[in-house]
C-alpha cells in the first residue's frame, strides 16, 4: 500500500515536472476588468467579419471551457473580452490585424500549459486559441513534418508512428507546440539539441499582421533564430516545419529507461549520482533527470525522490545510470520500451489541472566548467553546491508548513498556517550535454538561446498550491523569493524559460542576447508586443 501510495504521488510530481512555464501569482478575490471600449469595438468587428464562431464573447459555446480551461489556475481565471478561434493563418492575420488597430491587449493559447499568468491568458482583451488548429502531415521525400499549432504532443505520436518517426517535443502528451519557442526539453534532447532546434520553417504573423515565412536561409533569418528561445515575443506562429527522429515503430523497443523511486535516505546519494552524471556523461543518446520532492500536507514534510531517464539504445554503458540503479528503491519501470510508450509513460499531462503553480530557475555547471571560470579549486567539494540547494529547499518546506486541507483553506485564512499552505514542492535537476549544445549550433541557423559549449544541469523549484486557493501567502511569496536568491547560477550559463519565474530576466542570460534585442526592435519598432501582451523580461 505504501509503494502505491508512494507512486501515486511520483506519477503526480513528475505530470507537474514536465509541462509548466513561468508564474505571477495573482491576488485572492481577483476582480476582473471590465473589457475596454477598444477590445469591444475589435470583437465586435471581427465577428462581422469572421462570424461568431471563430470570434466568440462570453455567451459562445466554447468561451467559457477555453477561458478557464487552463493548467495553472492562475490562468485559468483569466476572463477576455472574446477568443478567437482561428481555423488558419488569414484569420490570425485578421484578428492580429484588428489587436493592432485598436491597440487590445492579448494572448496566445497553445496547449494552455503554461504557468505564467498572462503568457496564454488575458483579462479582458482577445485570447487566441488554437483549437481549431490542430493538423499534422509528413513528407516522406523531404523527411520533415508539418504542424499547425494546436496540436499537442500527445497527438503526433499515432500518426507518425507507421513511419517509424517522432518529433522532439515536450516529455508528456498533453503539452502544446508553445513549448517549442521556449527551446523545449525532449527525451531525444541530448543528441538532437533543444525541441526548436529541429525547426525548419515557420509561417509568422508579425504585431501589425503581415505574414511572413522565416528560415535559416531566407531575409527572416533573424526571425527564424529569435523564434527559437524568444517566446512569445516575436509574433505568432501558424506552421511548423520540422526536422523529425527516426524513434522505430511501436513494436521496436529502442529506448531503455523508466523512473526509479526512492525514500528520503537516498537524498545524499541521489544527488552525488545526479552531480557525476554532468562531471563525466557526454552520450548523445543518454537524457536524464532526477527530482527531490515533499508533499506539504496536514503540517507534515513527505519527501520523496526520483530519477526517470531514457537512453536511444537497448544497452546503455553501466557507468552511465549506474549509479541510480545501484541505489536502494522503492519502485521501478525500468525496462525496454518504444518511444510511444516513453512518451505515455508517466500519464497524460492533465493531472493536476486547475491548482496554482509556481516555478523558478537556475543552472548548475559542471566541474569542468566551474573551473574555466575560476569558481572550483582542485580541492572543492563537487558535490557542496548540490546538498547547499537541497538543504535549501528542505528549510523552504519547513517554513512554508501549513494546513491547505482544512476546512476554509483557499477562501480566507491566508497567513494563517492552520488554514493554509503549499500542497508540495519540488527541485529538479535536468542534464544539458555537450551534445545538446553542438546539435543546436549544427542545426539550421542555430537557436538564440546560444549555451556554452559544456555540460551543465538546469535546475526548477516548482510549487503548487492546494485546489480552490487562488492566491498566495505572503510567507510563501517571501520564502520563495529567499530560495530563489540562494539558487544562484552559474554565471554564463542560461536559464531555461518553461522553468522561470515571471520576475526573473531569462533572455538576458542567453548567448545571444544582444542579437535579440537587435531583432526584436527590428520587427516590432513601436514595442506593440511588450505595451500589449505579457511575456519574458529584458527587450
Amino acid at each position: 500500500m505504501l509503494q502505491l501510495q508512494l507512486l501515486k504521488l511520483h506519477v503526480l510530481v513528475i505530470q507537474l515536472l514536465l509541462f509548466g512555464s513561468i508564474l505571477a501569482p495573482l491576488a485572492s478575490g481577483q476582480r476582473h476588468p471590465p473589457a475596454s471600449n477598444s477590445a469591444a469595438r475589435a470583437c465586435s468587428d471581427l465577428q462581422r467579419q469572421l462570424g461568431t464562431t471563430i470570434i466568440q464573447t462570453s455567451s459562445g459555446a466554447e468561451y467559457r471551457n477555453i477561458s478557464s480551461g487552463a493548467w495553472n489556475r492562475h490562468n485559468a481565471l483569466a476572463q477576455p473580452a472574446c477568443i478567437a478561434l482561428p481555423t488558419s493563418a488569414a484569420d490570425v492575420q485578421a484578428v492580429q490585424k484588428s489587436i493592432f488597430r485598436y491597440g487590445v491587449r492579448y494572448a496566445v493559447q497553445a496547449g494552455g500549459h503554461s504557468a505564467g499568468a498572462g503568457w496564454s491568458s488575458v483579462d479582458g482583451g482577445i485570447l487566441i486559441s488554437f483549437s481549431y488548429m490542430k493538423s499534422i502531415s509528413y513528407d516522406s521525400a523531404r523527411d520533415l513534418v508539418t504542424l499547425q499549432p494546436g496540436i499537442r504532443w500527445g497527438e503526433t505520436l499515432d500518426p507518425l508512428e507507421p513511419f517509424g518517426i517522432a518529433i522532439m517535443g515536450g516529455r508528456l502528451p498533453d503539452v502544446g507546440t508553445g513549448l517549442l519557442l521556449g527551446g523545449g526539453l525532449s527525451y531525444l534532447s541530448a543528441g538532437h539539441g533543444f525541441s526548436v532546434d529541429a525547426l525548419v520553417e515557420a509561417d509568422v504573423v508579425l504585431v501589425n499582421g503581415d505574414l511572413v515565412t522565416a528560415t535559416a536561409t531566407n531575409r527572416y533569418s533573424d526571425l527564424f533564430k529569435a523564434l527559437k528561445g524568444g517566446a512569445n515575443r516575436f509574433g505568432i506562429v501558424t506552421r511548423y516545419v520540422l526536422k523529425p527522429v527516426h524513434v522505430g515503430r511501436r513494436a521496436d523497443k529502442a529506448f531503455y529507461g523508466g523512473t526509479i523511486f526512492y525514500d528520503n535516505s537516498t537524498s545524499e546519494a541521489l544527488l552525488k549520482a545526479t552531480a557525476n552524471f554532468i562531471n563525466n556523461v557526454n552520450d548523445p543518446k543518454a537524457s536524464i533527470f532526477t527530482v527531490l520532492s515533499i508533499s506539504l500536507t496536514n503540517n507534515t514534510i513527505f519527501p520523496i525522490n526520483f530519477a526517470t531517464f531514457f537512453y536511444h539504445g537497448t544497452s546503455p554503458p553501466p557507468a552511465i545510470y549506474g549509479e541510480f540503479l545501484a541505489l536502494p528503491n522503492l519502485g521501478s519501470s525500468v525496462g525496454l520500451y518504444s518511444y510511444v510508450e516513453a512518451m505515455n509513460l508517466v500519464g497524460t499531462g492533465r493531472e493536476g489541472s486547475g491548482q496554482g503553480q509556481m516555478f523558478g530557475a537556475s543552472a548548475f555547471g559542471s566541474v569542468d566548467y566551474e573551473t574555466q571560470l575560476g569558481r572550483s579549486g582542485s580541492g572543492s567539494d563537487p558535490y557542496a553546491r548540490y546538498f547547499k540547494a537541497y538543504g535549501d529547499f528542505v528549510k523552504y518546506g519547513e517554513k512554508v508548513l501549513g494546513n491547505p486541507s482544512a476546512p476554509g483553506a483557499g477562501s480566507g485564512g491566508i497567513d494563517d498556517p492552520a488554514k493554509d499552505g503549499v500542497e508540495f514542492s519540488l527541485l529538479a535537476f535536468t542534464s544539458v550535454q555537450k551534445s545538446q549544445v553542438l546539435a543546436g549550433r549544427t542545426s539550421g541557423g542555430g537557436n538564440i538561446i546560444d549555451p556554452p559549449l559544456t555540460n551543465y544541469n538546469l535546475v526548477q523549484f516548482h510549487t503548487q498550491m492546494p485546489p480552490g486557493q487562488d492566491g498566495v501567502p505572503n510567507r510563501v511569496r517571501d520564502a520563495r523569493k529567499e530560495l530563489l536568491n540562494k539558487l544562484t547560477p552559474s554565471p554564463g550559463l542560461p536559464l531555461y524559460i518553461g522553468e522561470c519565474d515571471k520576475s526573473q530576466n531569462v533572455f538576458s542570460t542567453y548567448g545571444g542576447y544582444n542579437q535579440l534585442k537587435r531583432t526584436y526592435n527590428k520587427y516590432d519598432p513601436t514595442r506593440f508586443n511588450i505595451r500589449y501582451t505579457d511575456g519574458p523580461l529584458g527587450l
